[in-house]
């Protein structure tokens, strides 16, 4: 039986935590760290890709026409499918990553309980934020997903945090419920208390490509200082009925 987990070490490493290898509703997550300057490299450093119950939730838009203007060079950072704002990264101040930032995945524990991976992303931001950190768990017995992003701030930030996903959405505060060829994920906002979501589209006009019906699901804080922590469960509706509603939240400098 293969490892439900596996690292893939490299210029570009990424981490990779699933549920099973032989349930085609298993849930799965996976997440990239590198640098930005890798060829055909998009601004995402730390984006994430999640699947459940035979469903891509989260998901990457992929590339757009090579032959647009500019796309392999000075127009290059124009184009929403490239940049970071598209991707499942959050955004400070409106700004983009840098296009030679890096990111270092720097944990990958997958044996007990909590298997975790997490990345250091500040190198990815520089001069936007003192730290960002992001990690990804499998909780309940791999039965739901965490994503977690701390961001140590010196000035007063805005920040803009999202998901890219063909699923309709339906918002109730701090739950956000996803619907997609008859499966149900609901996304719960654990931290910070005072969050809630909201829904944007990612259509385009020509010559991009429309990504026609595709969402954001998005969070915004905005006027943040010092300190900020997002928290969000990723919780699959399980055949057998099986919903987890909420997860302790623990710095991820404690996460074990």
């Amino acid at each position: 039986q293969p490892s439900l987990d596996k690292r893939f070490r490299g210029p570009v490493e990424l981490a990779l935590l699933r549920s099973a290898w032989n349930d085609p509703n298993a849930l799965w997550v996976g997440i990239k760290a590198g640098y930005n300057e890798a060829n055909h490299s998009h601004l995402d450093l730390g984006t994430f890709e999640l699947d459940a119950l035979g469903i891509r939730w989260a998901r990457d838009l992929g590339s757009d026409n090579y032959n647009m203007p500019g796309y392999f060079g000075d127009q290059r950072w124009q184009y929403y499918r490239l940049i970071t704002k598209s991707h499942n990264v959050p955004t400070l101040n409106g700004q983009e990553q840098d296009p030679s930032g890096t990111a270092t995945l720097t944990q990958f524990d997958t044996t007990g309980a909590f298997p975790y991976a997490q990345i250091d992303l500040t190198q990815g931001y520089p001069g936007q934020a003192k730290s960002i950190l992001r990690g990804i768990a499998l909780i309940n017995n791999r039965r739901a997903a965490l994503v977690q992003d701390e961001f140590e701030l010196d000035v007063q930030t805005n920040i803009a945090w999202g998901i890219t996903t063909d699923a309709d959405i339906q918002i109730d505060g701090t739950t956000a419920t996803l619907t997609q060829d008859g499966q149900i994920l609901k996304a719960h906002i654990l931290s910070p208390a005072n969050a809630g979501f909201s829904i944007e589209s990612a259509e385009q006009e020509p010559p991009e490509k429309k990504n026609e019906g595709v969402k954001r699901l998005m969070i915004h804080l905005v006027d943040q200082q010092d300190k900020t922590r997002i928290t969000v469960l990723f919780s699959p509706q399980w055949p057998e009925g099986e919903l987890i509603k909420t997860a302790e939240v623990t710095p991820l400098s404690e996460w074990k």
